[in-house]
């Protein structure tokens, strides 16, 4: 993959993270999902919600997915 498409799906993935963190936990649950959703299927291609190759962040690399009824 080109150094300029890896660097767009870390900003993205970092961009989701962020956007995730700052939902208010009891609105936006379609949102919330979505973000969810599009968060593990980076994780999966290596990239983490912090951005980077998976590895290079310490932080999590894919949201918690058990609470994913409104």
């Amino acid at each position: 993959m080109p150094s300029q498409d890896a660097e767009a799906l870390a900003a993205l993935a970092r961009l989701c993270g962020e956007v995730r963190a700052r939902l208010p936990g009891s609105a936006h649950h379609r949102l919330r999902v979505l973000l969810d959703m599009l968060l593990v299927d980076l994780a999966r291609e290596g990239f983490c919600a912090e951005g980077g190759a998976q590895g290079q962040s310490g932080g999590e690399t894919e949201p918690d997915l058990s609470r994913t009824s409104p």
